[in-house]
């Protein structure tokens, strides 16, 4: 064209409608670093302090590891009752000795010596 602008082009012009943004980029950044910012907080608290959290999973396994010792030290002692009822059962002399330290029995024909302490 020569230059000039026909009518239908001025019209054209006229309506057309502003392309520009609708928030300035420095709103829209501002925006996103504290949504950004609110995401990361929320994250940590989770992470850290949450009943899922890293410090709740270490105190359940420091109950594990109390849990585990524990029934390790039954399961000895459990052991050592066993033997005792297996000798108890099979084991004359050991049957004696047992009656004579819990009962305090004695043989037929001994002498039984207690020292009593000193009264005061």
């Amino acid at each position: 064209m020569n230059g000039r602008k026909s009518p239908k082009n001025a019209a054209y012009q006229n309506n057309k409608r502003k392309t520009g943004l609708l928030i300035p980029g420095d709103t829209v950044l501002q925006i996103l670093c504290g949504i950004l910012l609110i995401l990361n907080l929320w994250l940590l608290y989770s992470f850290f302090l949450s009943s899922k959290g890293i410090l709740n999973y270490r105190q359940h396994q420091l109950q594990v590891q109390q849990l585990e010792k524990k029934t390790t030290d039954l399961m000895a002692t459990n052991q050592k009752l066993f033997r005792q009822i297996e000798n108890f059962k099979k084991d004359p002399r050991f049957q004696e000795r047992v009656v004579r330290q819990q009962l305090g029995w004695v043989r037929q024909g001994e002498l039984v010596i207690e020292f009593l302490p000193a009264e005061k």
